[in-house]
């Protein structure tokens, strides 16, 4: 009896996601955010520039390949570092502001996903949502700079601990685990801001932890299954040749914004389970 109100929410939310457009809405985002990225590093270096904290941003950058799968990271990274390193910190640029404009088109994407699994009309004008977007983009920059000014700390903080308090070899597991626990915290967090803020009305926050956290969970344990797949079963550069990093990376993206949708269609399943509509408020 437990295992069918579990599993029925889980049911009742792929089979929305194969009878809407919410696959192609999949490829859609993973075009988008693959576009985005550059753009959006262009901003955070001229941010992390005039700001004064720019290795520290790049150190932030490294940190995120850390939870990628080795072959999508062994593409992106030589490509961002050397965007990071070809920007000049200069800040409200012609060039800046498009780039702002196209790393803003992801959060749409996210935007019209999240609606069409919530089931929500848009009730704001193109350019108030567009302006969300931007904004989107410049918070997330900035959080991402103040989280990376943590990252330089972080071993730090670490090393005065040791020094406090000496521990084994067997115990420096836990350096790590500290780590990839608040990485983790971290994405749940972001994907549980996206669903919050992105759509048109504004749900509770309790309607909205179980597909947060189960992007999360499902992120971080395809994340490592793809990197055995493609390890061990993917032979892309035989199909694609030198444009196969590229594929994995795209196929990665479009995963990932698979599982995203399908937190969104999980909380939209267990209110139906529920029989209530979703407690959403309209933003003003």
């Amino acid at each position: 009896m437990i295992g069918s109100h579990v599993l029925r929410p889980v049911i009742d939310a792929a089979t929305a996601m194969a009878n809407t457009l919410a696959l192609q809405l999949a490829g859609h985002i993973a075009y988008t955010g693959l576009l985005a990225i550059f753009p959006f590093l262009i901003f955070l270096a001229s941010l992390a520039g005039f700001l004064g904290v720019y290795v520290d941003s790049i150190a932030g950058v490294n940190a995120v390949f850390g939870m990628l799968p080795t072959d999508v990271a062994r593409t992106l990274k030589p490509v961002i570092n050397e965007v990071l390193r070809t920007q000049d910190g200069g800040l409200l640029t012609l060039g800046l502001l498009g780039a702002l404009w196209v790393a803003s088109n992801a959060f749409d994407a996210l935007r019209i996903a999240l609606n069409a699994a919530y089931e929500f009309d848009e009730p704001r004008p193109w350019w108030l949502m567009k302006l969300g977007s931007i904004g989107a983009v410049v918070i997330g920059g900035i959080v991402f700079i103040l989280l990376s000014v943590l990252i330089i700390f972080g071993p730090l903080i670490w090393k005065g601990i040791l020094y406090i308090s000496p521990l084994s070899q067997e115990d420096r597991w836990a350096y790590s685990l500290l780590r990839y626990s608040l990485a983790s915290t971290l994405l749940f967090l972001t994907v549980l801001a996206l669903h919050r803020w992105l759509p048109g009305h504004r749900m509770r926050f309790r309607a909205l932890l179980p597909g947060a956290l189960a992007t999360t969970v499902l992120w971080l344990a395809g994340a490592s299954l793809f990197s055995l797949y493609v390890a061990n079963l993917g032979n892309y550069s035989a199909t694609y040749g030198s444009l196969g990093g590229v594929i994995i990376t795209l196929l990665f993206f479009y995963i990932s914004a698979v599982l995203f949708i399908f937190g969104a269609e999980l909380n939209a399943a267990l209110l139906r389970c529920k029989g209530v509509p979703p407690p959403a408020e309209a933003v003003a």
